[in-house]
């Protein structure tokens, strides 16, 4: 089966592209407007926003799946581009990585069937109109499989694992009480690559459109999770933080953005600028949505990583890569 993986260089795609190497049933081809470093993966530069450009990338493929992250246009209109572009070279198969984002700011445990909801910023609002484009696909007589995991974490997770983990080092996060007692809906990277995997080998026909919720069923509260991180990587003793940590994210958060917004339009290294804390994770630590992931675990046959697996794999891949996150710190404050 030949396959392109859009967004190949972010952490989803390059964890998806090195496991489809390894079967012996899969041909596939990352693509990204960078290079790859990695000799033994066929690839090619692509912007997902021109549909020429895409459209020959898609010739002769039997599937693409959309990893693109970045902006509002890269993630909205890259879904509109890519679903004409697919139109023209034969209707591939796509199957897209969503986010439990689009299901907005409601409470309980939440299934597929829930109402889209894209209130929460622009995020949420970008991936809910993808969606509506890979369903306009379908109708078209193309095959739509939509993956919405809750947060992914494992290895190569800066965002669940590498900056929650400078935090708890730094005493700017810890155990948060009411504000972090949210379902955290972790959901290991393998996972969801043995879940896209998965949908690329299912027996979906033209115009099908269908949707899997991804969260691992023991995902802890945040509070649990934060705890249980410090813990493994040496990040103690955890604090508990109230006030502390809504002050950083609003009043230290937007200025630490720009300057770090502006230290990479210098094309200076960001390494010695601590983290900004996003106020909107502020909602998502204390939000109780737990995503029902009944659907992907009956129909794919998918079995979650165990937390206590996922959870030292995530300890181990931090702590190798902290020394050399330091080491780049030092050298840029060396005089």
């Amino acid at each position: 089966m030949k396959i392109l993986v859009l967004g190949a260089s972010g952490h989803i795609g390059q964890r998806l592209i090195s496991t489809l190497a390894e079967t012996d049933w899969a041909d596939p081809m990352g693509a990204s407007r960078h290079l790859s470093s990695n000799p033994n993966i066929r690839w090619c530069q692509v912007n997902s926003c021109q549909q020429p450009e895409l459209q020959t990338a898609l010739q002769g493929m039997d599937a693409v799946v959309n990893c693109v992250a970045g902006d509002r246009s890269s993630i909205a209109q890259g879904a509109r581009v890519l679903a004409q572009a697919a139109l023209q070279a034969g209707k591939p198969r796509i199957i897209h990585l969503s986010t439990q984002s689009v299901y907005g700011a409601v409470e309980g445990r939440i299934a597929e069937a829930a109402p889209l909801d894209p209130g929460l910023g622009w995020y949420g609002q970008a991936k809910c109109e993808a969606e509506v484009h890979f369903r306009h696909y379908a109708r078209l007589g193309g095959v739509s499989l939509i993956v919405r995991p809750g947060c992914v974490y494992g290895p190569g997770s800066q965002l669940w694992v590498g900056r929650i983990g400078r935090w708890l080092r730094a005493g700017r996060l810890g155990d948060l009480g009411v504000r972090g007692d949210g379902w955290s809906n972790l959901v290991h990277v393998d996972d969801v690559c043995t879940a896209l995997m998965k949908l690329l080998r299912s027996a979906h026909k033209p115009g099908a459109f269908a949707a899997f919720n991804l969260a691992a069923p023991e995902s802890p509260r945040w509070n649990a999770y934060f705890i249980d991180l410090a813990l493994a990587i040496g990040a103690t003793p955890v604090r508990r933080i109230g006030r502390q940590v809504w002050l950083d994210a609003h009043l230290l958060g937007p200025p630490l953005k720009l300057v770090q917004l502006a230290t990479k339009k210098l094309a200076q290294s960001t390494a010695a600028l601590p983290d900004p804390i996003p106020p909107a994770l502020l909602r998502l630590w204390s939000q109780h949505i737990q995503l029902d992931a009944s659907a992907a675990m009956q129909q794919l046959e998918l079995n979650f990583t165990p937390y206590a697996s996922g959870l030292e794999s995530s300890a181990q891949w931090f702590l190798q890569t902290q020394e050399r996150h330091e080491k780049s710190t030092q050298q840029v404050l060396s005089p």
